[in-house]
């Protein structure tokens, strides 16, 4: 078993191998963390492959026509993020994220039950179609405003118990990976469920359960970071001694701003991809849509699986601006021979699924090392409100481009990969200026900059 390593910012009492200073400890921690968004991420995509009874429920018997009442059940979750996880990671920072966790697990929760409630109240008859359908879209406004912000609050609990030592990238990727796992399974199972019990209202009270699962692994992690706390130093939740610190946001590091602009331009090049894939993959190849759908999960799988293995392989080497840059530079003739429709699609599709694999497990880890422990939740909830803006118009644009031609939509993402790629060069460059701290393996450099005037540098594993 590995040695025992210090949480961010202090200096542990020892308390053995399985005690809240060991690895096994700290790894439960982990996979409880895990968990967290595992039933967010399932919920907010069960309803894509129930779109038609779900509709046909809430009294839209035109699906095909009524398509952008279905949409709208995704713009009022995206909309409100485009601020709302800022307030969340200042509001975890402030009250501790274990507070925080819970109320925006309890959000995701009501929302989840909401969504469900909506179609079978309709069926029953008990409420009226119209009216099951404004209460299927408030309920999805209310998870949509717990469950970003619940991520923004689980990657910081991450980065709390694995920022300063040599694991954070993998740990980070391992979260990553359950929480896409929870979203393939639910564009995988979804439909299955509703055959296998004979409706459709059955899969989305599966979303529900799995939403009770996050809502008991926030209960298990408070109990388990609780406990550790009398070990660590600095590492208390008093609401009492924080304060909502607005201006924070202006005196991040340079590096962050950068971070966070390739992350939105990168993304903004992937997702939205990723949304008409399989739509791309039957126009364009003439692909029958079991074929195109199996190519277009490709992306998800193969980051699934890849990123907690890439994530210990970057806490090992570092270089982390230099991968973003790698991974932005696989991306671009990869939506070039997609644009010109080039033989065997899978072969760009496999590359983006790896660049997908690179670029977030050196994005994400990047943060902790640049900003201070007590604004990391703040620094979460910036980087994602600014992804989240960037996301909607990037998602509009796409949508309009793609009314003339797909092969101008790719043609766009490229766009996107080179602006990201831009940007990832700069980022390079303002680090190696700044002392190279997102170059540097964590734990044998000099001291990170995101650890406190009070407190003690990082503990060199390696003396």
């Amino acid at each position: 078993m590995e040695e025992e390593k210090p949480l961010i910012g202090s200096t542990p009492k020892s308390t053995g191998l399985c005690g809240p200073t060991g690895a096994i400890y700290r790894y439960t921690v982990l996979l409880v963390v895990s968990l967290i968004c595992f039933g967010s991420y399932f919920a907010y995509d069960e309803i894509q492959p129930l779109e038609e009874p779900m509709m046909l429920a809430l009294g839209y018997t035109n699906v095909t026509g009524e398509h952008n009442k279905f949409g709208i059940l995704y713009s009022v979750y995206s909309f409100p993020n485009m601020i709302l996880v800022f307030f969340g990671g200042l509001l975890g920072d402030k009250i501790g994220l274990r507070a925080a966790g819970f109320i925006f697990v309890i959000l995701v929760w009501i929302g989840s039950v909401l969504v469900a409630l909506g179609p079978q109240l309709a069926t029953m008859k008990l409420l009226a179609p119209h009216n099951a359908y404004i209460l299927t879209a408030a309920g999805r406004t209310v998870f949509g405003s717990g469950s970003e912000s619940l991520n923004v609050i689980q990657t910081s609990m991450v980065s709390r118990w694995f920022a300063g030592g040599r694991e954070l990238a993998f740990a980070m990727g391992l979260v990553l990976s359950m929480s896409r796992l929870g979203d393939f399974l639910a564009l995988a199972l979804a439909a299955n469920l509703a055959d296998w019990f004979g409706s459709f209202k059955y899969a989305l009270w599966a979303g529900t359960v799995l939403c009770t699962l996050s809502f008991l692994s926030v209960i298990i992690y408070s109990l388990l970071d609780k406990r550790a706390e009398k070990f660590y130093p600095n590492r208390t939740e008093n609401a009492e001694e924080n304060a909502i610190n607005f201006k924070a946001v202006l005196h991040f590091d340079p590096r962050f701003w950068l971070v966070s602009i390739v992350c939105m331009c990168y993304y903004g090049g992937i997702f939205p991809f990723v949304a008409v894939a399989s739509d791309f993959l039957e126009k364009q190849y003439g692909y029958h849509s079991t074929k195109a759908g199996y190519y277009s999960s490709i992306i998800t799988l193969s980051s699934m699986v890849l990123s907690p293995l890439l994530g210990k392989f970057l806490d090992v080497v570092g270089r982390r601006p230099y991968f973003v840059a790698l991974g932005s530079i696989a991306v671009i003739p990869a939506h070039i021979a997609l644009a010109f429709n080039m033989p065997y699609p899978i072969i760009p599709i496999i590359v983006i699924g790896l660049s997908f694999s690179i670029v977030p497990s050196a994005l994400w880890p990047s943060i902790p090392i640049i900003t201070k422990e007590k604004e990391l939740a703040t620094a979460f909830g910036t980087m994602a409100a600014i992804q989240n803006t960037g996301l909607t118009i990037i998602n509009y644009a796409a949508g309009q481009i793609a009314d003339y031609k797909y092969r101008y939509v790719m043609l766009f993402f490229v766009l996107m990969d080179s602006i990201g790629l831009l940007f990832a060069i700069v980022l390079i460059i303002v680090d190696r200026a700044k002392g190279g701290q997102l170059s540097s393996v964590a734990g044998k450099k000099a001291p990170m900059t995101h650890i406190s005037e009070e407190t003690p540098p990082p503990i060199n594993y390696e003396s």
